[in-house]
């Protein structure tokens, strides 16, 4: 409004002269000789004051126009800035819920191998039980699971506070993408899986080493992988399932003349293209019935990033979730 109220001023000062010239001036009495001359200044007289009773509507809606137009700017401004307040309380909110679905989640993973490790070690303990071997076998079996799946969380927890770091990662190891496939799949537990057929895609080209860091690489596609497979499990993950009613996760290698990329693609509940990247942000959890923290994703970008490379959802595909991890060869 400040600039709204100088050009109306300037205006004002533009047009002062010319409505001076039109209405200061009046002509002075002359002889009754000089008639003709009089009706020729008095005609000249009307024509200067149209032409600035003109000037002066002109510049006066001008101004007009020019305070509708300052006005329509803050008024834009303010929405803009309205907008921005918006949106800013919806991410907060947003960031809240996924926080507070974040602990529920945390507290959910820890305590339900805790109560299971607290009641298979009293059973052990007990004097009075009497457990044949193969029960023996059954418990101890479960408390290394129940065991690393509380490591695996604090791991991940620890993870997600390191890859965070902005500083690249050292490439200092040559490694075949076989091989980091082949311990990936390992890592993940997908190879193992008895609900999920792997198929593994590996050309000849994938046994050319390339310069990484084998840990943070193996580790990231490890996190990709560990994603097809919890979004691939049936209910009942320990009910025999038929090899044809499996759910299949390919892994395939594509090198390329400056990356080479693992795909892995399975036929799960897939993800809406309007998720692509909301997925990498921290602590979404698109299926809040699925056990998970909600890191893994953003861990895997993280760590590919610091590599040179990057992992990205491939929205082009349909039949369950495609990811392409690459890296620089």
């Amino acid at each position: 409004m400040k600039n709204a109220r100088k050009l109306l001023l300037l205006l004002f000062l533009l047009a002062a002269p010319a409505c001076q010239s039109a209405y200061g001036q009046e002509p002075a009495p002359e002889a009754p000789a000089m008639m003709n001359a009089d009706h020729q200044r008095e005609d000249s007289l009307i024509r200067e004051r149209f032409q600035g009773t003109l000037i002066a509507l002109v510049f006066i809606s001008a101004a007009f126009l020019l305070v509708i137009f300052f006005r329509h700017q803050a008024a834009l401004r303010l929405e803009a800035a309205y907008m921005d307040l918006e949106e800013a309380n919806a991410k907060a909110l947003e960031s809240a819920r996924m926080k507070t679905h974040f602990i529920r989640q945390v507290s959910h993973e820890i305590r339900t191998p805790l109560n299971l490790l607290a009641g298979f070690a009293q059973v052990l303990a007990s004097p009075d039980a009497e457990l044949d071997e193969e029960t023996r076998r059954y418990l101890k079996t479960q408390i290394s699971v129940n065991t690393g799946r509380i490591t695996n969380l604090i791991n991940k927890m620890l993870e997600l506070s390191d890859a965070s770091s902005q500083t690249r990662i050292e490439r200092t190891e040559n490694i075949s993408a076989m091989q980091i496939a082949a311990e990936a799949a390992a890592i993940s537990g997908i190879s193992t899986a008895s609900y999920i057929n792997l198929d593994l895609q590996l050309p000849k080209e994938a046994e050319n080493p390339i310069l990484t860091n084998k840990t943070a690489a193996v580790r990231a596609l490890a996190l990709v992988l560990d994603n097809a497979r919890k979004f691939s499990a049936p209910a009942d993950t320990q009910a025999e399932i038929a090899p044809e009613a499996r759910k299949r996760v390919t892994l395939r290698v594509e090198p390329d003349a400056d990356r080479i990329c693992f795909v892995v693609e399975d036929t799960g509940i897939g993800i809406e293209p309007e998720n692509a990247e909301r997925i990498f942000d921290e602590f979404v959890q698109l299926d809040e019935f699925v056990d998970g923290t909600g890191i893994g994703l953003t861990v895997a970008r993280l760590l590919a990033r610091r590599l040179g490379g990057d992992v990205m959802l491939d929205s082009s595909y349909s039949g369950g979730a495609r990811f392409r991890f690459t890296l620089p060869s």
